[in-house]
């Protein structure tokens, strides 16, 4: 995408499109595009300062930096999505680490410049609330996976959530091929490799997911978010 596009999807959907004309405007007139090749870091977490960072195409993954240095992937984001918001809102430093899974195309906003904006005015802060409720939204799923005792059910319900299928009503428009290893998705379930191996075979037979090369694809996320959700 050309820089006029890039700028008309982060305002057209997502985050910025519910926010005042005046406040996107800003954000946006802020905003430095950037490419961002497959496998490099986008932020390393921890850092104290940097960008409000908006994902215009491409896969992000996300790893937290406050357990073990080996902790598996947590979490995995699609188009329109915006991270890097912690240290403005909190003054603590950012608590997960994000690389590029794909090429990606994202802007930046420095937090310094997002700063002056929000101190000059201040009735704009509220605009960054809905910032927040998403970071506690995807920490809770993330959580409510790993407390599913059943490893299936919870194998099922991580694959959703990496895919961007985790809630049936909000599919991720990117479609439902996913691509991670079976290794990276037992790490996120809790899970052996074996144990993951099994669980897809059976998912597999069942006609709910496709193994593919160093991937997979989930046929019907509506029947597969009703096997996760089986009492």
């Amino acid at each position: 995408m050309d820089h006029d596009e890039v700028l008309a999807l982060l305002g057209q959907e997502g985050w910025l499109s519910e926010a005042s004309a005046e406040f996107r405007e800003a954000i946006l007139s802020r905003c430095s595009i950037e490419y961002v090749e497959a496998g490099n870091l986008i932020q390393t977490g921890g850092e104290e300062d940097g960008e409000l960072i908006g994902l215009a195409q491409g896969i992000v993954e996300f790893r937290t930096v406050l357990g073990r240095a080996d902790t598996p992937l947590m979490h995995l984001v699609y188009p329109v999505f915006w991270f890097g918001y912690i240290p403005i809102l909190s003054g603590r430093p950012r608590p997960v680490a994000a690389t590029a899974r794909t090429d990606v195309q994202l802007v930046r906003v420095p937090h310094a410049e997002a700063r002056a904006l929000l101190d000059r005015r201040p009735d704009l802060w509220r605009h960054l609330m809905p910032l927040a409720i998403n970071y506690g939204d995807v920490a809770s799923s993330v959580a409510a996976d790993l407390l599913i005792r059943n490893s299936e059910r919870r194998c099922a319900a991580v694959l959703l959530r990496l895919s961007g299928h985790y809630f049936t009503n909000r599919q991720n428009r990117h479609g439902a091929e996913i691509g991670i290893t079976q290794e990276e998705l037992a790490g996120a379930a809790n899970l052996s490799h074996s144990s993951v191996h099994g669980i897809l075979k059976r998912l597999a037979d069942r006609g709910l997911v496709e193994l593919r090369y160093r991937g997979l694809q989930i046929r019907d996320p509506g029947a597969l978010r009703a096997f996760a959700d089986q009492e």
